[in-house]
């Protein structure tokens, strides 16, 4: 069981809450990486860590999935493969969870991204790590702790 100490994240302009590690720091949103992006958190400590929130708006009529397979699209061109997708749950909602990688100086980028939706509203939590076996589950607590705010 992970026991990393942890804060909590509200956003009242993004409508969102979830816990990050104590220690983390957020930063500005690069929208050179994507228009979607929000804010991101980070960490250097014994690694390189991140979780990014993406936000977009959403057809409520179409799938999930679609915009999941829109974002894998997305990574392939940039250079990202293994794509693996499951159905999973955060709270009582929904989710879909795609993992992928990609090589990175000398190592593997490994990454576990959280699709969610709030009516018209897609969110995304995608965490990337050079420590996949050390973060994973520390991600998957996030990930479950994440909570939408009412506008």
């Amino acid at each position: 069981m992970n026991t990393t100490e942890m804060k909590r994240y509200k956003s009242a302009e993004w409508n969102f809450a979830l816990d990050i590690p104590r220690r983390w720091h957020a930063f500005p949103p690069v929208s050179s990486n994507s228009p979607a992006e929000v804010i991101r958190f980070a960490s250097k400590e014994e690694g390189n860590h991140l979780v990014i929130i993406f936000r977009w708006a959403r057809d409520p009529k179409k799938p999930l999935r679609e915009g999941c397979e829109q974002v894998q699209q997305i990574l392939a061109g940039k250079g990202f493969a293994n794509f693996s997708t499951i159905e999973t749950t955060i709270g009582t909602r929904a989710a879909l969870m795609m993992e992928f990688d990609r090589p990175q100086d000398g190592g593997t980028w490994s990454c576990r991204q959280y699709f969610l939706a709030e009516g018209t509203l897609h969110y995304a939590l995608g965490f990337g790590t050079n420590d996949k076996d050390r973060m994973f589950e520390l991600y998957d607590r996030m990930a479950k702790s994440f909570e939408f705010s009412a506008e």
